[in-house]
């Protein structure tokens, strides 16, 4: 079932602001399921203050059942913070690799 090899990277998307919902539970477990590569971004982080990013990462590790608080990264796409750390944890993490012509 889950043998789809296009797939190279799961990337779940939260709000940092707020405790997962039911259905991000649900979609992280079934994520989880598929043993494939994930990441969860953390969208939003630009809404809190830095000093509570850190708060909300555990927060969110903690109500997902996230065994690695690596696997979820702040993002904010509004005030572009984290691109960077994003896209390195994306290129890293991805079965995909991507080749560059020159």
């Amino acid at each position: 079932m889950f043998t789809r090899k296009q797939i190279g990277l799961i990337i779940l998307i939260v709000d940092i602001r707020h405790d997962p919902t039911e259905n991000d539970k649900l979609m992280y477990a079934y994520i989880k399921n598929t043993n494939k590569p994930h990441l969860i971004v953390a969208n939003k982080a630009d809404k809190i203050a830095k000093t509570k990013i850190n708060d909300a990462i555990l927060n969110i590790q903690k109500v997902l059942g996230v065994k690695e608080k690596e696997d979820i990264i702040p993002f904010s796409s509004e005030r572009k913070i984290y691109i960077e750390d994003t896209w390195k944890n994306i290129l890293t993490r991805s079965e995909i690799k991507i080749e560059t012509r020159g």
